[in-house]
């Protein structure tokens, strides 16, 4: 069962991580999709607020749980030593470390900006998510990770 090189355990260790925070985010967003219609935003003055608010967290939230099931498959595919796992895996960590950036710098102003619960938690969370990330995409340009994807032969 261990007969393969540790750093493939590893590498899908860190996918399970990111598909964690990442399916905590789609827990967080579900729970405001529901708390949505008790929120008293007709107090502004605009009906349409509550129903852009509702289908922006719904999108949130099916995003956040469509990428942590996506991971889970990377993390088996690490695990089974599929080919496509090394190319495809490093395709998105890239995205990923590049939309971690993203919203490293969004909480960053906002914590500064507004430092409540929502913005010093939401930077916390994705400061850890960008080093996993930046640690798969390490783990996966080592020399035994593309031996082990067939990358190097």
């Amino acid at each position: 069962m261990f007969d393969k090189p540790r750093i493939v355990y590893i590498i899908g260790l860190l996918w399970l991580a990111l598909s964690t925070f990442f399916i905590f985010w789609g827990v967080y967003s579900f729970t405001i999709v529901i708390d949505i219609p008790n929120w008293d935003l007709a107090a502004g003055g605009s009906d349409i607020l509550p129903s852009i608010l509702h289908f922006g967290y719904t999108m949130s939230t099916i995003a956040w749980f469509v990428f942590s099931s996506l991971f889970i498959v990377f993390a088996y595919g690490t695990v089974r030593g599929d080919h496509w796992v090394w190319s495809t895996g490093l395709i998105f960590s890239t995205i990923f470390l590049a939309l971690f950036g993203l919203m490293l710098t969004a909480f960053m102003i906002n914590a500064v900006a507004y430092p409540n619960i929502f913005s010093v938690g939401g930077l916390i969370t994705t400061i850890i998510a960008f080093l996993i990330d930046l640690g798969i995409v390490f783990f996966l340009t080592r020399p035994n990770a593309k031996i082990y994807f067939g990358e190097i032969k």
